[in-house]
């Protein structure tokens, strides 16, 4: 199907990747990761052709349907949703239309016929006459409702507009499906209907993600070969395993090789004290000849240099209030689109919530609302006089001046401490030499995200609110926003569809869906459990009206008590707990109680 024989890819003289021999079947499936410039991208667009290798040979099958989503952007414009999903189908109909006409006329054309009978093949591979019907079931799967199906295209942002793209690939059924990080323009609920979509996919796939939960999904598959391939530091390495897997087995492979190097550098160390020693004695002359041309043969053990990593620490101001923000009655409005009404939520101290619902529900206003930066157009919100507020809102990067340079941009935020130790602070992100000087509009999408999470550290606050923090990073610097939210001791407000730096964080999940707000006392897993059965709930009430068990009251409260008892746990964990004697001992107190509820509750269960 696909053949890659010694491939190499070079930038001047800096070398992506080399030596890759890497073969893909019809219903293998495969992962494609590393950091953030190391050459996945380019790796795909030399699979499709776009892209030429320095060296090696790249085959295809004859006539190979590729579909391909790029990571960047893409601009549409002309019809509407539907024109634009049903393209593809249109033009083969049309082809097949043409060739119907054709055939009318000639019908004893071999070559006519030949052509009509490819042509329907490719039809009848697309779906047929099913095409349209499973069109309406993907949009809706992508998030599409039915008051965007006469939009135009060029109405949409551009995540949604990617979305348009990923629809139309979807229901043309390639042969072999390659997508970039097709998970960075989708909200949860998206992410999880793709995931199970794909899992139902017959053609092969190769797909770039940093999402674990989601690669780990598509991978889970009988038929075909499956695994990860890891491009870093011009080397390609196959994992025969999940993401999980890989990020496991990477970690032993380095390990060992470690080891192996500190072996090699105490033998060089000894054999190198051996020659100094022994060299002006002739007895041992042969011998010392015997350990230089040892020397000179000897392969050094190649250990990974490891990547630079933002150091990202998030300063705590104290806070004594229970309560720190409410909302009553909020609304909000843009023009005569409805965004949330009569909204109503309480924040209290040491919380730490997961803001969730679709693209568009309004999670970015709220938290503006929330901020402070914005007003309602109804409501109030009332906030403790103690609250120090830090930020990660997109909208930052707009209010910056794109002339101004980073140092300049950190300068106009920084408090004295940090200006006297500017550079140092800098570097703390990736910024260093000429970095510095980089003006606003010419950083990238990394680096802006970068920039705003330092002004986030800047001053000290006992609320986070992080809105997407992780877009446009690699896995080492979403890994570091990870611990810092991890060991931050005040309140963080998440919105992100990253799962893994929800699952570990998030004791409360709020679900912003429909203009109202949904609140879920639990974790990830907790939410989901509860929205599926919503779901099973809604579609069954017709038949018969549901009723609430004492047991699932029970099951709840052990929950709720449960996810109270995790926190705890999570926080017994931190640095410096142990430093309040006081606080501690009462928490543990209330540990003890909790796990005493929760055995008392299983044995009535």
């Amino acid at each position: 199907m696909l053949s890659l024989s010694n491939i190499e890819f070079s930038i001047g003289e800096r070398i992506l990747f080399s030596g890759v021999d890497f073969h893909i079947n019809p219903r293998d499936r495969f992962g494609l990761v590393g950091p953030n410039g190391a050459g996945k991208t380019t790796f795909l667009r030399i699979i499709i052709g776009e892209v030429l290798p320095t060296r090696g040979n790249v085959l295809r099958t004859n006539d190979l349907n590729i579909g391909y989503l790029p990571q960047e952007e893409i601009v549409l414009k002309g019809g509407t949703l539907i024109d634009e999903v049903l393209k593809d189908y249109h033009k083969q109909l049309e082809r097949l239309t043409k060739l119907q006409t054709e055939l009318s006329k000639k019908s004893n054309n071999r070559q006519i016929i030949r052509a009509y009978e490819s042509e329907e093949e490719r039809f009848l591979r697309m779906g047929g006459y099913d095409y349209e019907a499973e069109a309406y079931k993907v949009i809706a799967g992508l998030g599409f409702v039915k008051e965007d199906y006469e939009k135009k295209v060029d109405e949409f942002s551009s995540g949604w507009q990617m979305r348009i793209v990923l629809a139309r690939i979807l229901l043309n059924r390639p042969e072999l499906l390659l997508l970039d990080e097709p998970t960075n323009h989708l909200d949860i609920e998206s992410i999880l209907w793709l995931e199970n979509y794909l899992l139902n996919f017959k053609g092969a796939m190769v797909v770039v993600s940093h999402d674990r939960y989601f690669l780990d999904k598509i991978l889970q598959v009988k038929t075909g070969a499956t695994g990860i391939l890891e491009v870093n530091q011009g080397r390609f390495r196959k994992y025969r395993t999940n993401y999980t897997g890989y990020l496991r087995e990477s970690q032993i492979r380095k390990e060992r090789l470690q080891h192996q190097a500190k072996v090699q550098e105490r033998r060089i160390k000894q054999i190198k004290e051996f020659i100094m020693r022994n060299r002006a004695n002739k007895s041992k002359a042969k011998i010392v000849k015997s350990r230089e041309k040892y020397l000179e043969k000897l392969k050094p053990v190649e250990v990974e240099k490891e990547h630079k990593q933002i150091k990202v620490r998030f300063p705590l101001a104290g806070i004594y209030s229970k309560r720190i923000v409410q909302l009553a009655g909020v609304s909000k409005y843009y023009g005569s689109k409805k965004i949330f009404e009569n909204l109503n939520l309480t924040v209290e101290k040491g919380e730490r919530i997961a803001l969730l619902g679709k693209n568009g529900a309004g999670k970015s206003t709220l938290c503006r609302i929330i901020a402070g930066y914005e007003p309602p157009d109804s409501g109030v919100r009332w906030s403790s006089e103690k609250l120090r507020i830090g930020t990660f809102l997109h909208e930052i990067l707009l209010k910056m001046n794109p002339e101004d340079t980073v140092i300049e941009t950190v300068s106009k935020r920084a408090v004295q401490e940090i200006d006297q130790n500017i550079r140092k602070f800098l570097g703390l992100f990736l910024f260093s030499g000429d970095d510095i000087y980089k003006k606003v509009k010419v950083l990238s999408g990394g680096e802006k995200t970068r920039l705003v999470i330092l002004l986030t550290m800047i001053e000290p606050s006992n609320l986070l609110i992080l809105d997407e923090p992780t877009y446009h990073l690699d896995k080492s610097s979403t890994d570091a926003i990870k611990q810092a939210i991890s060991s931050y001791g005040g309140t963080i407000i998440l919105v992100s569809h990253n799962r893994d730096l929800i699952v570990p964080f998030a004791t409360r999940i709020i679900e912003l869906r429909d203009g109202r707000l949904f609140n879920y006392p639990g974790d990830f897993f907790y939410y989901l459990q509860k929205r599926k059965d919503t779901s099973s709930y809604k579609g069954e009430r017709r038949k018969k009206k549901k009723t609430i068990s004492p047991m699932d009251v029970l099951k709840d409260k052990i929950i709720n008590l449960e996810t109270r008892r995790n926190r705890l746990r999570e926080l017994f964990s931190r640095p410096g707990f142990i430093q309040n004697p006081r606080k501690a001992k009462k928490l543990f107190e209330e540990y003890q109680r909790l796990s005493r509820e929760i055995e008392k509750l299983e044995e009535s269960s």
